[in-house]
């Protein structure tokens, strides 16, 4: 049996959890070839996420147009500054969210309360470029009255710190902003 070699080149990352992807691999030409590393995030197959990163990050460039006092507050807390936690054994260390989590939560954020989307036929009709129209035809209007939003992170990418980022979000937006559509309770 010939063992196959391993590229221990290709297992390192190419930039830290919580920086903004800005390169990734792409599969050599030929077999025996390395990948190679292209400059710039990979882009989605999915035009409506494709076109709603590209929102995002213009917006956040823009340090938040349109956000309300509670959410650009809570935005630069979480990401503007530098945070510390202590370890189980008693010794502080820097902490900083990772990058998916922070784009996750602001995407929520601007759709919810910058562009006020709330049904997946608008967010389809708003993001979904040339083929909008053929996105919404599977979308049944009777399902799309309840706002329902989803993250798609990868395993270990912390799904429930974004969760609970949208539910601290949640709570501060309906505690402090006299029109919030969130719940009080």
């Amino acid at each position: 049996m010939t063992e196959t070699p391993i590229n221990i080149s290709a297992l390192e990352p190419l930039y830290l959890p919580w920086d903004e992807p800005n390169s990734h691999r792409v599969r050599a030409e030929k077999a025996d070839q390395p990948a190679q590393v292209l400059k710039g995030r990979r882009p989605s197959t999915i035009t409506i996420a494709q076109q709603l990163r590209q929102s995002v990050s213009e917006w956040r460039q823009n340090d938040y147009p349109g956000a309300s006092d509670t959410s650009r507050e809570l935005l630069l807390h979480w990401f503007g500054r530098d945070h510390r936690i202590t370890t189980p054994n008693g010794e502080s260390v820097p902490f900083s969210y990772y990058f998916c989590q922070r784009e996750a939560i602001e995407s929520l954020i601007y759709l919810m309360e910058v562009r006020q989307l709330t049904s997946l036929s608008a967010v389809t009709a708003e993001f979904g470029g040339a083929s909008a129209e053929l996105a919404a035809v599977g979308i049944n209007p009777e399902e799309d009255i309840w706002s329902r939003y989803a993250f798609k992170v990868a395993t270990g990418a912390g799904k429930t710190k974004i969760m609970s980022l949208t539910i601290v979000w949640s709570y501060f937006h309906a505690q402090r902003e006299s029109d919030s559509p969130m719940a009080k309770h």
